[in-house]
């Protein structure tokens, strides 16, 4: 009896997922011991960006010579401007892209380059702008460290079941029968399980499953995880779904996969008698099994990492996610709808284990890194597991979400918390407003909030606050005061996470939304799989207003906290590399002024006698058309059109179209594109700027270079050129 386990892409490539191992892990203690991983998520990313691989892509893209016929317009419209931005920067760095991937992989990977905070910072950029080259190939697809987005919505099964075979946007369909289909045939399973947690998995997942039924038809496929309990019984329904797979199990995996593999094992497999699954019967009905009860956490194993490619993740050192309980102990949020993914109750495994879980893991894997990947630090772990950590001198260091219990954050129980390794919590702020909190059913008091906050700063854990837009009823007022509330304790806060309000079908407020002032909701009829929705509310902020707030908020984030900043963006976005550099630096204020803050690069032009030279590390390409004024078009177009994370946040065809029609044409106004191959870094400057910096070849004098520009805008040339020094881009 062998069994795959597959996590299929696009997951975040900085650490492995809980699913794999967690389900691994009680098979083989189950007598399952033939039990393969693969994490078909990182294992793309690594192929995709190769020297070998984005190499192909260049020379795809390229073959197209898109942006010749671009620069011949005499404007642009809105599909135009897209293509225009993302072709003008390949033709510049492309070859550098591709020459230079490996070694940004390689720096992500090795600890001494990956804590040089300049070196990190070209490695990231370098592997943004090669995922942006990979999907230009597929264009309009789009594959980012944070999801993967097609033209076909995966709200639509139509649309999901025709991106399997679309070969020209799906970049999945070559890797897979390439790479991963290879595995699976070596490996010849009898059971292969699929865990798909994000919507951005689904096309991927069923694109494998096809492949896989297409060589092997008689192997059970079954698919599983977070996503499928929102989605599943409704993709049922699609009749070609079960040309793909055999069953799909609903909550939590472990019990119905081994009763699977047993099943399959012994030769006698019936499926109605195991719980939680949804499956085709012999006479084409769709069968739904009886709810089984969830599993007693405390009789888990320990997650058995084996097999995963743990060398392969883009981080110098492992995070790894530890589940201590499953559910929340709060659960009363009328917004949330956790127990649908994983089951009603809340369950806890006891101190003592989760401390030898950590002691284990670190054993084994040679990591003292741990993400405990829970819903909130429940109150008597938050004040007993520092100290058995203590007691066990694990020497870890970790971080987690929380609620804010203001009772159970004293100074005394942070600062055990900061001793015992806690470097990050994530708490569930929401709104300053008491009146939106108490209609959420948050239970929380934001002044006593700021005070939990501080006591968790006093102790030196770096804070991060999860903030919604939009909830029924709030108004622009209240809003804008959490915003306001945010920026006055900056100096508490080092991250906030915004977003805007979507109703979840399977949430409270959903059902009660005449309770909330909800008048309208509006459903599309053809996205059968929808499961968030816009709505029209009686009171407080229209959607519309909703919309700028967040886009106000997240302005004001980027000036304001230096984690946001440009050239800091890839801590926010890279979760376990923030923490890694945090448990580094040994503090937030250490981190903040020693790297995030450190400015220690900039050319001094204070002599008159200097002459500048404009760095060798340049590149430059002249375009008709102004590349700065496209990317802030773009941008935003891009935010005004805010969709619930479940979404494709990609322009629609309809959208699209009316885009094309209504938005005014970019004319022809020069501009050039600068790339620093020092930093990574792309600037659009005005076609005057570049004839300064042009100027500056190491035998003029600062007064030399600016006398070409007439006398009246001198100052601003002055200022133009040492804009350019603080650039580095004059040395």
């Amino acid at each position: 009896m062998r069994v795959a386990l597959v996590f299929p892409p696009q997951g975040h490539f900085t650490q492995p997922y809980l699913s794999l191992p967690s389900l691994a892990a009680y098979l083989r203690a189950n007598g399952i011991s033939d039990v393969h991983t693969l994490d078909a998520s990182i294992e793309s990313y690594d192929y995709f960006m190769s020297r070998e691989r984005l190499g192909r892509s260049l020379v795809r893209v390229r073959a197209s010579a898109a942006l010749a016929e671009l620069e011949m317009r005499d404007g642009l419209d809105f599909s135009a401007m897209e293509r225009y931005q993302r072709l003008s920067e390949i033709a510049l760095i492309g070859d550098d892209l591709v020459a230079n991937i490996d070694e940004a992989k390689r720096i992500l990977r090795t600890a001494e380059d990956f804590y040089d905070y300049e070196r990190y910072l070209w490695a990231g950029r370098t592997l943004e702008q090669g995922l942006r080259l990979f999907s230009a190939e597929y264009s309009p697809s789009r594959l980012t460290a944070h999801g993967f987005v097609t033209r076909y919505s995966v709200e639509r099964s139509s649309e999901i079941v025709a991106a399997l075979s679309d070969e020209a946007e799906n970049p999945y369909i070559e890797y897979f029968r390439e790479h991963t289909l290879p595995q699976l045939q070596a490996l010849d399973p009898d059971l292969i399980g699929i865990s798909v947690t994000f919507p951005s998995q689904a096309i991927p997942a069923l694109t494998l499953c096809k492949l896989i039924k297409a060589w092997k038809p008689s192997v059970h496929i079954t698919l599983g995880g977070g996503l499928l309990a929102y989605v599943a019984e409704k993709l049922s329904k699609r009749p070609e779904i079960w040309d793909l797979i055999d069953s799909f199990v609903m909550l939590e995996g472990e019990g119905p996969l081994l009763k699977l593999a047993q099943g399959i094992e012994r030769g006698d497999l019936d499926l109605s008698r195991i719980g939680n699954l949804i499956y085709r019967n012999a006479a084409g009905e769709v069968v739904q099994t009886a709810r089984a009860e969830p599993l007693d956490i405390k009789t888990l194993p320990t997650p058995d990492f084996d097999g995963l490619p743990l060398k392969k993740y883009f981080t110098p050192e492992l995070v790894l996610p530890l589940a201590a309980t499953r559910g929340c102990y709060w659960g009363k949020c009328v917004f949330c709808t956790l127990y649908t993914v994983i089951g009603p109750g809340y369950r806890g495994r006891s101190i003592a284990q989760t401390v030898e879980d950590m002691r284990v893991l670190k054993a084994k894997y040679n990591t003292r890194y741990f993400y405990l990947a829970i819903e909130d630090l429940p109150p008597n772990m938050a004040k007993a597991l520092p100290q058995a950590i203590l007691d066990a001198k694990l020497d870890v260091a970790w971080w987690a979400d929380a609620r804010l219990e203001h009772d159970v954050f004293d100074q005394e129980v942070c600062d055990k918390l900061a001793a015992s390794g806690c470097k990050r919590l994530a708490f569930g702020y929401e709104s300053a407003s008491q009146r939106v909190l108490d209609r959420m059913c948050k239970g929380i008091d934001p002044l006593a909030s700021m005070d939990l906050v501080r006591r968790v700063r006093n102790a030196g854990i770096s804070v991060t606050l999860y903030a919604m837009i939009g909830f029924p009823t709030e108004t622009t007022e209240e809003a804008r005061h959490t915003l306001a509330t945010v920026l006055a304790n900056r100096d508490l806060i080092q991250e906030v996470s915004v977003r805007v309000f979507y109703l979840d079908e399977s949430s409270e407020i959903y059902k009660r939304r005449a309770e909330f002032d909800i008048l309208e909701v509006y459903p599309d009829p053809q996205s059968d799989l929808q499961v968030y929705y816009d709505f029209k509310p009686g009171s407080g902020m229209t959607r519309r207003e909703a919309r700028d707030v967040y886009l106000e908020f997240t302005q004001a984030l980027r000036s304001h906290f230096p984690v946001f900043q440009n050239t800091n963006m890839l801590y926010h976005e890279l979760k376990s590399h923030y923490f890694l550099y945090l448990a580094k630096a040994g503090s937030w204020e250490a981190l903040r002024d020693n790297v995030l803050e450190r400015d220690d690069r900039r050319a001094s032009l204070s002599s008159s006698s200097v002459k500048p030279q404009a760095a060798s590390e340049l590149r430059t390409l002249e375009l008709g058309f102004d590349r700065a004024r496209i990317d802030q078009r773009l941008s935003k177009i891009d935010s005004a059109t805010l969709r619930p994370r479940y979404q494709s946040d990609m322009v629609d065809d309809e959208d699209r179209a009316h885009l094309d029609r209504t938005l005014t044409i970019e004319p022809k106004d020069a501009s050039t594109l600068i790339y620093d191959t020092r930093t990574a870094e792309l600037h659009c400057v005005s076609p005057a700027t570049a004839v300064l910096l042009e100027r500056c070849n190491g035998t003029r004098t600062l007064e030399q270079v600016i006398e070409i520009v007439p006398a009246p805008v001198r100052d601003d040339a002055l200022r133009c050129v040492e804009q350019l020094a603080a650039h580095t881009w004059i040395q």
